[in-house]
């Protein structure tokens, strides 16, 4: 007899996306900087108890089948170099010889741990919820454009390609990653503009063209094909002294398109299962959703993924930042940062399974029904946090003018 099952093993859990933490700018991040090599290090920290449904709804992490009080907590560290000379300037080459160039590495540790439910949920999948370990690598190059005057007003621009390496910690068994473990290549244009030497305006548009992903984590639920994403971001600040600025922030990102997933392979981990067992989960860490009729039944039954291919509806993402900074001489700035998502979209996809009565690689097995479970999409790629995080910085100059 043909029966339907309802089973949802989503639980949505957002990496922070270290790509859109590179590309949002801080006071005179693109200005025309003195020559030299200077040296960063950010610490960013945030408790995720909410992230953004495909509708743009906030909802808490695990929703629904997990309550309210658990949350991803994430910690990331980056590790800037940042070179800035001229290797043109004895040259003949015009253009190059009065555009000065820079080149940036940034290295990134992180350590993400679900909590509670969160880790039990996982488990049930035969999944892990935490990692730690080293981040992918950005390199970045590029050229200033000449710097203009117009009475108070100066500026400049800025032309720049990152690149992301993926080399960083990934685990296909896995919730959380730090690393991605696909290639990215960014091009990006920026503006920086002072006014009256009291107002700084920092501003860029950035284009992120991502790799496939030909091994997806957690059964499936990150992207095989991430889609390209765009950055835009702003910042102004306030110089009060010499010594002390504060800033406000403005960055959206969104996917070209949606995400697809082809090869979506998330399932319970002990199976067989009886309808009771599952009745007795309804709406707890199992997800189960059973018919009060099937409850004292006793057959068994086998649930078997359809691998795709799915997509989300894509992602995307608005924040607001404010921030403080101490200039100690010219060769220290302190910053703390406060980052508040606002708005949001994050990745689900409907997954089909096929419910069996025996194993379904056994001789003769053939579905007897199909469910469609509504899977939220994790990770960096495909979903989004709603929860704020704050950014702890110290940038520093070897050898300061």
């Amino acid at each position: 007899m043909h029966r339907l099952l309802a089973l949802i093993l989503a639980l949505s859990v957002p990496g922070l996306a270290q790509a859109g933490i590179v590309f949002t700018p801080h006071l005179s991040e693109y200005a025309r900087l003195a020559p030299g090599q200077y040296t960063e290090f950010t610490l960013i920290t945030t408790e995720i108890e909410e992230i953004y449904d495909r509708n743009g709804r906030k909802v808490h992490t695990g929703a629904p089948f997990i309550p309210p009080g658990d949350s991803v907590d994430a910690t990331l560290l980056l590790l800037k170099y940042l070179w800035i000379g001229n290797l043109f300037r004895d040259s003949e080459i015009g253009f190059l010889r009065d555009r000065p160039q820079f080149c940036r590495i940034i290295g990134t540790l992180g350590h993400q741990q679900a909590t509670g439910n969160a880790v039990r949920r996982g488990l049930t999948a035969g999944q892990h919820s935490g990692a730690s370990g080293l981040g992918d690598l950005f390199g970045l190059c590029g050229i200033y454009g000449l710097e203009h005057r117009y009475g108070p007003l100066k500026f400049n621009g800025l032309f720049g390609t990152t690149v992301k390496f993926p080399i960083g910690r990934y685990d296909t068994d896995s919730l959380l990653n730090t690393g991605t473990n696909y290639w990215s290549v960014i091009p990006q244009l920026a503006v920086h503009a002072e006014l009256f030497g009291r107002i700084y305006l920092d501003g860029t548009v950035a284009w992120q063209f991502n790799g496939d992903n030909d091994e997806p984590a957690f059964g499936g639920l990150t992207p095989t094909d991430p889609a390209d994403v765009r950055n835009l971001e702003v910042n102004l600040a306030w110089k009060f002294s010499e010594h002390w600025f504060a800033d406000i922030g403005w960055s959206y990102r969104e996917t070209i398109g949606p995400n697809r997933y082809d090869k979506f392979t998330l399932n319970l981990r002990d199976q067989p299962l009886p309808p009771t067992t599952a009745c007795n989960s309804t709406q707890a860490l199992l997800g189960f959703s059973i018919p009060d009729a099937l409850c004292n039944s006793l057959e068994f039954f086998y649930l078997e993924p359809r691998p795709g291919p799915y997509r989300d509806r894509g992602i995307k993402g608005t924040l607001l930042t404010a921030g403080l900074y101490y200039i100690y001489r010219t060769s220290t700035v302190l910053n703390l940062r406060v980052a508040q998502p606002i708005s949001g979209r994050g990745g689900q996809i409907d997954a089909v399974y096929d419910v069996y009565a025996m194993p379904p690689d056994s001789p003769g097995a053939a579905p007897i029904s199909q469910l469609v479970s509504t899977q939220n999409a994790v990770q960096e790629a495909a979903s989004v946090s709603a929860s704020p995080y704050l950014e702890l910085r110290l940038v520093y100059l070897f050898w300061a003018p």
